[in-house]
């Protein structure tokens, strides 16, 4: 992996496909409950945000006003984080766990936040506001983290690309009739379940949110923090003798 020497072991070993299935749990998990709690708003989910800032423009403005502070967040935010990452790397320390960390704690300031301010009564009130740019800023981050150091595993926000791929790895592993090489078989396979599992963990974190919205309110953010820290704790360095 770019910028680390990582532990091969465990299920959550950066190349393994469960750290993207995990990733892509917390993203669609964190966006229902902002969805649910922060007035319809997606802060992973850029075109989600579009798509309802499109109809909330003509139908509900304050509220409208509210996602274009999620576009601007999520616009500066992945500029920060991408410079961050640049510097990182340049100076030899781009590490997944902190990264990993950092985007727990944002969601654990994300909860406090919308805990001790609720109930949230306005999209335009200064608690919601700061909600959402929290957790915009932990989702920003983690939007970057697949693209600069797990970028060979499926997207964990692209569900529309990851099904389009699945598809494609039906057909040309499964379904097709025309002539291929073993090897182009085999890889379409792998393909299309590496995408299949991700918009698994992905439908399967929209629910899990969703109930535990329904039970907990923002505690549910626990949810996603404890996997999250999880993860970065499994990140172990190779010993010298590794290579």
């Amino acid at each position: 992996m770019t910028g680390e020497r990582m532990s091969r072991q465990g299920p959550f070993d950066p190349a393994r496909p469960l750290t993207a299935m995990m990733l892509a749990f917390c993203a669609c998990y964190v966006d229902v409950i902002c969805v649910l709690g922060l007035f319809h708003t997606f802060t992973a989910f850029v075109t989600g945000t579009l798509v309802v800032l499109c109809t909330e423009i003509f139908t509900l403005p304050d509220d409208a006003k509210l996602k274009l502070v999620v576009l601007a967040t999520f616009f500066a935010a992945t500029l920060g984080w991408y410079e961050l990452i640049v510097r990182l790397k340049a100076a030899g320390h781009l590490r997944l766990a902190p990264l990993l960390v950092l985007e727990a704690v944002l969601l654990i300031v994300f909860m406090l936040v919308a805990v001790l301010a609720g109930p949230l009564e306005h999209p335009l009130a200064l608690a919601t506001i700061a909600a959402v740019m929290i957790s915009t800023l932990a989702m920003s981050l983690q939007n970057v983290i697949m693209s600069e150091l797990l970028s060979y595993h499926a997207p964990t926000t692209f569900m529309t690309g990851n099904t389009m791929r699945l598809i494609a790895g039906l057909v040309s592993g499964w379904l097709s009739t025309a002539p291929a090489a073993p090897g182009q078989v085999a890889d379409a396979r792998a393909g299309a379940i590496r995408h299949a599992q991700v918009i698994l963990a992905f439908v399967g974190g929209g629910l899990m949110g969703g109930f535990g919205m329904m039970q907990s309110g923002f505690y549910a953010l626990l949810l996603p923090v404890g996997i999250l820290l999880t993860m970065a704790a499994a990140q172990r360095p190779l010993s010298s003798g590794q290579g």
